[in-house]
């Protein structure tokens, strides 16, 4: 597609939609260099095909600095009406696809901060090989947050994890995770298979502050039994738990799927907990306001087989299932 730009005193200029995205994105970076590892080319072909478009527009487009470049008087005139110009072009194509029955448009997915990013990285591929129209923004946090965006429209599909029964109209079971006592390597209290819900009394313990529903099911639960917990350290962040159970000699409390890579390759151990156990679903929820569109069905489908899949494959695991305690 061909974009003809009236400049005045240089008549009109007749660039390809490819050679005005280069100009934005030269504009945005300030370095020819950087172009050019974006683009997989040469810093050369990148300063070619810049000499081109100025020759053709009859003037330059950007000066040429020792720190990089930097847009013309002209440049910066026309940059405002590039970028509107390009969005406008990119917005067309998503109505054509659209129009011819092909996904197409922005799905927002949020996701628990303990699904792995090899996992979204294979849901990633899969979209842009199947429905290249799609374009994904995927944010990643606590249950809290992530029902909080659903509920609000910031996300079309969640995936959460549920405590207990959830009358959702949008919303289905994927798998049923278990709950571990996770500690470091060669730690005596988790080095058997499993460990019942009376041994956590008295542990330090790093575990997720309020607002989380798991924190609340786990404080029901140890009054019920009459366990002391010995919450050493509140901290949402999945991440920084294991790490202070690693470093700190302090024990976690996560479902298996969390910390499912970390057990297989030796970095953390875990002990499955029993008398009773803890278990929650993984499910995958719909947006009841926001319109769901083909695009988002198609991402959604995606999601559900590949987390279907995760849900067989934490059953090849040290922790087999007839060692949970039902009571």
């Amino acid at each position: 597609m061909i974009f003809q730009l009236y400049l005045p005193g240089s008549g009109v200029a007749s660039l390809s939609l490819d050679q005005w995205r280069l100009f934005i994105q030269i504009a945005d970076q300030g370095s020819l260099t950087k172009v050019a590892a974006l683009r997989d080319s040469a810093q050369s072909a990148v300063s070619r095909q810049l000499s081109a478009m100025e020759k053709q527009c009859g003037g330059r487009l950007f000066h040429r600095t020792g720190r990089g470049v930097e847009l013309t008087e002209s440049g910066r005139q026309l940059y405002p009406r590039v970028l509107a110009w390009l969005e406008e072009a990119d917005a067309l194509g998503r109505d054509v696809a659209r129009a011819v029955d092909q996904p197409a448009g922005l799905v927002r997915v949020g996701v628990l901060s303990s699904i792995e990013p090899a996992f979204l990285s294979r849901v990633y591929d899969h979209v842009r090989r199947l429905h290249p129209h799609i374009q994904l923004r995927i944010r990643d946090g606590l249950g809290a947050a992530i029902n909080e965006w659903l509920e609000i429209g910031e996300v079309d599909i969640a995936i959460l994890m549920r405590g207990g029964r959830d009358d959702r109209r949008r919303e289905s079971t994927l798998f049923t995770v278990r709950h571990l006592l996770v500690g470091p390597p060669g730690d005596l209290t988790t080095r058997n298979a499993t460990v019942p819900f009376a041994g956590l009394q008295g542990l330090p313990l790093v575990l997720a502050g309020a607002p989380s529903a798991f924190r609340r099911q786990l404080d029901l639960l140890a009054r019920r039994m009459g366990v002391t917990l010995n919450v050493a350290l509140e901290c949402d962040s999945l991440h920084i738990q294991k790490h202070m159970v690693l470093r700190s000699g302090l024990y976690a409390v996560l479902a298996e799927h969390a910390v499912t890579r970390e057990c297989l390759t030796g970095e953390l151990q875990a002990a499955l907990i029993v008398k009773p156990s803890l278990t929650r679903s993984i499910t995958l929820a719909m947006s009841d306001v926001r319109p769901i569109t083909l695009a988002c069905r198609e991402v959604a489908h995606i999601l559900r087989a590949g987390l279907e899949e995760v849900g067989q494959t934490i059953r090849v695991d040290p922790f087999p299932a007839s060692d949970i305690d039902r009571s």
